[in-house]
This record gives C-alpha cells, sequence and structure tokens, in this order.
C-alpha cells in the first residue's frame, strides 16, 4: 500500500454555470455512519480504506439538482480501485480518468474518488457537472500511480474497460463469484486485479492476486482447488488446468507470491495461454 498523505480539505465552488451550491459546508461522512449514508454499500467502499465522504448539492433554474461526492481513500491505488469497479461511460478527460453517461460522472485524482450526479440530464445539467468535475479535480494536488499489479495483466487481447483492482472477498464477489467461502483466501493485505479477454472468436477472464507471501499464495491454491476443482489434486507444477461441468475451463498458476486464475472460457489452450503470459515473475515489469 502507498503511504496516505496529509488531508486535503475540498471546499465547494458557490456557483458553477447558474448552478448554485445549497450549502458550503455540505455533509461530512465518515467510516462510522457511512452506513448510514448508503446502506450496505458502504461496504464496497470501506473494503478500499475509505477515509471519508463529502457531499454537496447544487440548485439549478427549474426544479433539478446536481450531486457532488468526493470520497477520501487512503491512497491513489483505492480510489483508482473504486473508480474501476465501473469504467463504462465516456472518458471527458477530468482528473486522471474518468466516465461519464446520461448525467453521471465519476474520476479520479490522487487519493479522490468523485460521483457527480444530475437527477435530470439536459445540456445545461451536463455543461455543469463537467464543470463541477473540473473544479474539484484542480483541488487535488499532484496525481497517484495505478496499481503496480495491473503490470501483471498480459495486454494481449484485454478489454480495457474489464479492469477491476480490489482487496477483499466482497469485492470479488460484486465482479465474479465462485462460493460464499473465501476459498481465494483474500484480506486487506491481498491485491488483486481481474480483467476480460477477446482472443479471436473465444473469450476468458484472469484474475491476479498477489499474496503478501509465497506461502499465503500456496495455501489459497490448496484451498481453491479443495473448494471448487476437487477432482484436481495439488500438483508440483506450476500450471493445472480443470474442465468443469458446465465445459467451461479454469486453470490456476502458482507463481512465488503470485497465483493466477484463467476461467470463463471455453477453450483449455486459451487458459493456458492466458496463465502463461500473465507476468508474475520476480522483477517482473512495473508500469
Amino acid at each position: 500500500m502507498a503511504a496516505v498523505e496529509e488531508p486535503t480539505r475540498l471546499s465547494a465552488p458557490a456557483e458553477v454555470d447558474g448552478w448554485k451550491v445549497v450549502s458550503a459546508k455540505g455533509l461530512e461522512v465518515t467510516p462510522k455512519t457511512i452506513f448510514d449514508y448508503m446502506n450496505g454499500a458502504g461496504e464496497m467502499y470501506l473494503a478500499y480504506e475509505f477515509r471519508g465522504l463529502q457531499v454537496w448539492t447544487y440548485g439549478g433554474n427549474e426544479d433539478t439538482t446536481i450531486t457532488v461526492e468526493a470520497f477520501e481513500m487512503g491512497a491513489p491505488e483505492e480510489a483508482f480501485g473504486v473508480l474501476s469497479r465501473d469504467f463504462e461511460g465516456k472518458d471527458v478527460k477530468i482528473g486522471q480518468r474518468s466516465a461519464y453517461v446520461m448525467g453521471f460522472l465519476q474520476f479520479w485524482q490522487g487519493r479522490w474518488y468523485f460521483r457527480i450526479l444530475g437527477d435530470l440530464e439536459t445540456a445545461e445539467s451536463r455543461r455543469a457537472v463537467l464543470a463541477l468535475g473540473r473544479a474539484f479535480a484542480a483541488q487535488v494536488p499532484g496525481e497517484g500511480k495505478e496499481p503496480e499489479i495491473l503490470a501483471r495483466l498480459p495486454s494481449g487481447g484485454l478489454v480495457a474497460k474489464s479492469v477491476h483492482y480490489f482487496h477483499t472477498q466482497i469485492c470479488l464477489n460484486a465482479f465474479y463469484f465462485f462460493a460464499v467461502e473465501n476459498l481465494l483466501q483474500l484480506t486487506r493485505q491481498t491485491n488483486a486485479v481481474m480483467a476480460d479477454y477477446r482472443l479471436g472468436s473465444e473469450s476468458a477472464k484472469l484474475l491476479v492476486i498477489q499474496y503478501p507471501k509465497a506461502s499465503d499464495a500456496a495455501k489459497a491454491r490448496a484451498t481453491f482447488l479443495k473448494g471448487y476443482l476437487p477432482e484436481l489434486p495439488v500438483s508440483p507444477d506450476p500450471i493445472q488446468i480443470a474442465q468443469i461441468e458446465n465445459g467451461e475451463w479454469v486453470g490456476l498458476r502458482l507463481e512465488q507470491q503470485f497465483l493466477a486464475l484463467a476461467f470463463k472460457s471455453r477453450s483449455r489452450d486459451i487458459c493456458e495461454r492466458l496463465l502463461k503470459a500473465a507476468n508474475l515473475k520476480r522483477g517482473g515489469k512495473k508500469p
């Protein structure tokens, strides 16, 4: 994890393109009160080192509003991770990476993740949403790096908008459900990245997990095999591949403190190719 920067207090512009802030102070949400603000969804933010949330509402000339939510996370990698839950939308070049669709803008800058939502999309509200995004992004000093584990994904066939960065079981379940049990032994200390691949007419998913120690990765492989692929015994071979009941292939590769899984594929060859292409060697390429 990256070192936590000094706290930054953001301030809401009094007016943007004719839209005025309802309360300059806004609403402040802490890790203890996040469930009061968003019910069960708060668990996802806590999984990315959530530190605090500031919320402002802007009113327009008609009975429409724009809500600005500024999430302060523990590190830039965590802010990227929150955005990576859903990259769908147009990158409007606000912050370090953004996505805009139907009046909803989200972006990350440094260790901050922003959501700006107009309750009714019009040409005027769209301009205001984007202007607010630029105004808040400008308040965050410097930029943060993307998580280093992203460089472990092979580039060939990668579907860029499908990349998810996370740590815990609750996040994995939101992206792909393997089992109720934590078969992969995910914790706040694990770093994981998952993405879709298109290779010719074939498709697959690839998950790469970095554990604190090589022994943790080996234990996770054994737990996953026992709970998900019980017919496949632990082998000294770094790569193991099996076909499951629905005809799909699932493969694992263990390399030092890394564990890679290729799945959701109708091709054994694709699983093997993805596992071999994953950059898991010590001292491998980094961003």
